[in-house]
């Protein structure tokens, strides 16, 4: 059995998603970045036509610094709120919560918290064995 199943953390289907994320992510940034340049460039142009083409040039990297400003600002408090579902997630798991139990009972009773440590290192040994 794997830790993170543990707490509650399915691995694959966060490999599965996570892959489809990263995809979707990369094709998204890539034609935003086209698009914001696109979008500067023809600022630029508009700008030039009233303004001298250093202040239009000014005018436009001033407001894509406010939208990167922004979107960072947002990024942040995104992945806050990610960590902390996270953090809520982990601490109402089974495992966690049997934890502190565990230990005690197994401090209490040295010798059976043994033997079952025991067991439990032959039995996952027994298993990997046969994957090898």
């Amino acid at each position: 059995m794997n830790v993170a199943r543990l707490f509650g953390v399915d691995v694959p289907h966060l490999k599965r998603r996570g892959g489809l994320a990263a995809v979707a992510a990369a094709i998204a940034i890539v034609t935003a970045v086209l698009a914001v340049g696109f979008a500067a460039f023809a600022g630029h142009i508009a700008l030039s036509r009233r303004f001298d083409p250093e202040i239009a040039a000014l005018i436009v990297a001033g407001s894509l610094l406010l939208i990167a400003l922004i979107a960072l600002v947002i990024a942040r408090l995104v992945l806050n709120k990610a960590q902390r579902e996270m953090k809520a997630a982990i601490s109402s798991s089974a495992a966690v919560a049997f934890a502190p139990t565990a230990l005690s009972l197994a401090s209490r009773h040295t010798r059976l918290a043994a033997v079952v440590a025991a067991v439990g290192v032959g039995f996952w040994l027994a298993r990997n064995a046969t994957r090898r």
